[in-house]
């Protein structure tokens, strides 16, 4: 890390004719330092010669000067000099700088100098010496204190006894380097030999038994790179510990801190991965103005190639595009070109991610052999200098024979990604063979890319690479078999935007989102103190769950702590408790597939903090589990690989020989806890057949209730007394209110319930409020005023995908409306669904000697969605479902009925529009031929009373006529106003 003041000094001799330069050799830096441990200090003296007439800046940021001199005449620089500039006249011309560098913070270090003295020693790696710009041959040369032991870029290290505290390390290395460390701890040694190389381990004594692993996994690493890319480049190669958290590679050794190196699988995974950067980095230099190839191409040919030696690539290729994905926007992305080391998330994603991607499209389009001989080609053609982008161009063009130019210019110097959507997916056949043709659009700014095609079929699978270039690409793919499924990419050999089936709920999603926040339970907010700094701190707001929106929902990811928390439990039902320590799951926003939820769980709620800040090393992972004995568990949700679209099916079959009728399907399900009917409400045969069920399960003994949807909670006593015999059925009708909250025909159920009624069979109101659900369908759940919310289950569980994606083609059917409003019906549709699972949850509770018969619209029950698997939620108790004249469909039920169609006893009617105002009823107008309108009637006659019956409401006439017949004739008495002489009574005489 290089500190810049600012000020610029400017050290030159008086310049020759440009003619009289030779041609420029590398320089050459003579550097000797000594470490006082008790000062906690390096004292050092640096020897720099140019050619005649180069100019190279040094910085000096953060050094104390104590002399420069250039060929024994001191130069006093200014205070506060931090770059000097230096222009030898002749190549004896030498600057030389003795300095001091104040470790830990010292008296003159800059005050962003990072710690360097450490207990176990020293790790230098910039800013500790005046650091000349560019490549230079360094002679270094380091005084320490004896029980140190120290390592620096070098081929060979000569130590020399200096006296009774000190000793004197050389390091001896003649290739140029861009700047030179200094690492010394009091560490053991282990050392080996492999073809000529020797392999040393530097580790501190407590963990010096880890040596034999990391020199045997070396050996094998060097080996595998040395076939691939030419031969190590030199003489040794260390392994040094260090107490910082680091893992990074220099000429001749790698660092990697003390926590990292105890992990059981560094060894072999990142070890590779900075051993591979001897070459690509460490020999070959990056050429940082042209941007950073290294460490994408590193990955791929180390990390990567590691996945794929175990049949692994395709999904780590998928990782690396879940993690861009989770942190690149259009607002923060930027090309290759610019990107030069790794700051945050974002840049690594960029630098790593999509640069090895971008190296495996090359091979991809190249194939295997072109690619390595490139690689080759680059390596010596670039050893020991600088190398940008445009020379991996280069090197790649020259093997293959091809202009590059297209890709490189695509996927370096531009943003951005393919965005791939499937269309229009269609089938025909021509003779033999089946041909699938299929559109493929990019939604995005149009990309050159080769998309490699699966056609699964019945009998294998056929495989096409296509070249796409245009916004609407028309692709046809032909197959001698009978073809089942389109796969686009499964392999993720095309570095583009994942579709939300394929983007699985991952921890990093949750951190990449901008608009983040979290929810701390309802009570016992102060423990969380610490966890929610710390979460303020990393950009994550603090909302109530009391006062979420519904656009803070469906905006942003957010973390509920607490899955009994009542935010969580409307959200996600009742989540199951994990067992661990402290539990992390992520999982997808139920109403914006593009954001996530996580729930977070723990048993020390003040020592949440510490598995908080460990969370984000596990950006991979839908949940992570930490246990109280250190282990950890993760895992990741499965997700679809590739674009998939089905082409065909198997045709559903019955078997005929299993056709049963409804005796035998009782034998079947008579020991069910609960069984569902489902019905079309206005299907009198449906009914009958539920009336079927209830009977033979009554005649058999079974203690039963009727849980019916076509009632509603607040209404429990109009049935218990109906039932009870308390009241006759005209009360029961108006106390129930059925008329103005069930919109079928009475007849319909009339059976049903008199059947009850005779033998006192309980009926139990299921459904909740009809008012609560039909705000929540126009404005939402969040917007439910405090007096609603109390009759609201206390949970809810909005993440059964495929119920929302059958209830949004249903949505579609008969709305023409945006996500905001489907989202609101998909509210109202589950909190029906729970309050009826919760009220039979509750009532089987109460009652657990009975079981429950459950008459509910189809949608309600197809495939358990609806009300079934979230009664087994809250209870676990057995059920069936049992549907009438349903589609026959995999899973839909456990029985299809398919009565004939009955007719029932239809009321008559008056054929009028009736409206209620202020306790009257007022005929608003009349259908076509209508018998009343016919009889006198007129639109505005207020309805005072029929057969003298008086009309309160518009349910009073609609009970009137329940046991009415076709051709009865009633008396109807209306009050009409009369212009200027006021209202009048008048009968009237009906045929119905």
């Amino acid at each position: 890390m290089r500190f810049m003041i600012g000020f610029l000094l400017l050290f030159f001799l008086t310049c020759s004719p440009a003619g009289a330069f030779t041609e420029k050799e590398i320089p050459e830096y003579s550097l000797t330092v000594r470490f006082d441990p008790e000062k906690k200090v390096i004292a050092g003296t640096s020897v720099i010669s140019l050619s005649a007439g180069e100019t190279r800046t040094i910085s000096t940021a953060g050094l104390r000067i104590v002399t420069a001199s250039i060929n024994g005449i001191p130069v006093n620089p200014e205070p506060g000099v931090s770059v000097i500039s230096f222009q030898p006249a002749s190549k004896d011309d030498k600057l030389k700088i003795e300095y001091e560098f104040f470790l830990n913070q010292g008296e003159s270090a800059d005050d962003n100098t990072p710690p360097a003295v450490l207990s176990e020693g020293i790790s230098l790696t910039s800013g500790w010496y005046p650091e000349l710009e560019g490549l230079a041959i360094y002679h270094l040369t380091a005084l320490l204190p004896k029980g140190l032991e120290a390592v620096s870029e070098a081929d060979e290290i000569t130590v020399r006894e200096t006296g009774e505290r000190e000793r004197e390390f050389s390091f001896s290395f003649q290739h140029p380097l861009g700047g030179v460390s200094l690492i010394a701890g009091r560490y053991e040694i282990g050392i080996d030999e492999h073809q000529g190389k020797k392999i040393y381990t530097y580790l501190f004594p407590e963990d010096a038994g880890l040596g034999r692993v990391y020199i045997e996994y070396a050996k094998k690493y060097l080996e595998l790179f040395s076939d691939s890319y030419g031969d190590y480049p030199y003489q040794r190669f260390s392994i040094i510990e260090c107490e910082a958290p680091t893992g990074s590679s220099f000429p001749t050794f790698t660092l990697i801190g003390k926590e990292v190196l105890r992990l059981p699988f560094i060894p072999e995974t990142s070890l590779g991965h900075e051993i591979l950067h001897q070459w690509f980095g460490n020999m070959v230099y990056i050429d940082y103005e042209n941007g950073n190839w290294s460490e994408g191409l590193t990955t791929y040919l180390a990390d990567h190639r590691f996945e794929e030696m175990k049949n692994a690539g395709d999904k780590y290729r998928k990782q690396m595009m879940i993690k861009y994905q989770s942190y690149v926007t259009p607002a923060n992305d930027f090309p290759l070109k610019d990107f030069t080391v790794k700051t945050d998330k974002v840049s690594g994603a960029i630098g790593y991610e999509k640069s090895a991607m971008v190296f495996h499209m090359l091979k991809k389009l190249l194939g295997e052999e072109l690619f390595h001989q490139s690689l080759r080609k680059f390596v010596d053609s670039n050893r020991f200098k600088p190398a940008s982008w445009s020379d991996i161009r280069t090197a790649f063009e020259s093997v293959s024979g091809q202009d590059l130019s297209w890709f490189f210019s695509q996927w370096i110097e531009k943003t951005g990604a393919p965005d791939l959507e499937l269309q229009h997916v269609r089938l025909t056949y021509k003779g033999s063979k089946a041909i699938v043709g299929f559109e493929a659009i990019q939604n995005t700014e149009n990309f050159r890319i080769h998309l490699p095609v699966v056609l699964e079929t019945d009998d294998g699978k056929e495989e096409k690479v296509f070249a796409l270039r245009e916004e609407l690409s028309d692709l046809e793919i032909e197959t001698d078999e009978r073809p089942l499924k389109l796969v686009v990419d499964g392999g993720y050999d095309v570095f583009r935007t994942l579709s939300s089936e394929e983007f699985p709920p991952v921890v990093s999603r949750l951190l990449g989102d901008k608009d983040r926040f979290f929810v701390l339970p309802e009570c016992g907010r102060d423990e969380y103190e610490a966890v929610a700094g710390y979460l303020t701190a990393e950009g994550f707001k603090e909302k109530e769950g009391e006062r979420l929106s519904f656009e803070d929902v469906d905006k942003s990811s957010f973390i509920i702590f607490g899955s009994d928390s009542i935010t969580a439990k409307r959200l996600f039902g009742t989540p199951e408790k994990i067992s661990g320590d402290f539990s992390f799951s992520v999982r997808e926003n139920p109403f914006n597939p593009s954001r996530v939820i996580a729930l977070a769980d723990g048993t020390d709620i003040p020592g949440m903090i510490n598995y908080m800040r460990r969370i984000p090393h596990y950006g991979k992972y839908t949940t992570v589990v930490f246990e109280a004995d250190g282990g950890v568990k993760k895992e990741i949700t499965e997700s679809p690989n590739g674009l998939e679209a089905t082409v065909t099916q198997e045709v559903p079959g019955m078997e005929i020989s299993r056709i049963i009728d409804v005796p035998r399907i009782i034998n079947e399900i008579g020991d069910r806890k609960i069984i569902y009917i489902g019905e079309r409400h206005d299907s009198f045969g449906d009914h009958r057949v539920q009336l079927d069920i209830i009977r033979k399960l009554h005649k058999k003994g079974y203690p039963i209730a009727i849980g019916m949807e076509m009632f509603q909670k607040p209404f429990q006593k109009a049935l218990d007394d109906y039932i009870s015999g308390l009241i006759d059925e005209k009360e029961f009708l108006k106390k129930s209110e059925y008329f103005e909250r069930w919109g079928f025909d009475y007849h319909l159920y009339r059976e049903i319930l008199l059947y009850a009624r005779d033998l006192r069979i309980p009926v139990v109101a299921l459904n909740i409020r009809k008012e609560i659900v039909s705000r929540v369908a126009k404005e939402g759940l969040y917007a439910l005023p405090e007096e609603d919310l109390k009759d609201l289950p206390k949970d809810m569980d909005f993440s059964n995908l495929q119920y929302k994606e059958m209830l949004k083609d249903f949505f579609g059917m008969h709305q023409d409306s945006g996500e905001r409003s489907f989202n609101f019906f998909y509210q109202a549709q589950i909190l029906w669904d729970e309050s009826m699972a919760h009220s039979i949850d509750a009532y089987l509770k109460e009652n657990p000697d009975r079981r429950m018969v459950v008459l509910a619209g189809i949608g309600h029950l197809a495939f358990g969605y609806g009300i079934p698997h979230r009664a087994h939620r809250l209870n676990g108790l057995e059920y069936s479902i049992v549907l009438n004249n349903s589609d026959v469909e995999e899973n839909i039920a456990d029985f299809i009925l398919f009565p004939e169609p009955v007719e029932y006893p239809h009321s008559p009617k008056l054929m009028v529009f009736l409206e209620k105002e202020e306790g009257k009823v007022r005929i608003a107008g009349f259908p076509s031929d209508s018998l009343s309108e016919k009889a006198g009637l007129q639109k505005s006659d207020i309805i005072i009373s029929m057969d003298g019956t008086k009309v309160e409401d518009i349910a009073d006439i609609k009970i009137f006529l329940l046991d009415k017949k076709k051709g009865e004739t009633i008396t109807v008495t209306v009050m009409r106003d009369r212009f200027l002489f006021g209202p009048e009574e008048k009968e009237y005489r009906i045929t119905l």
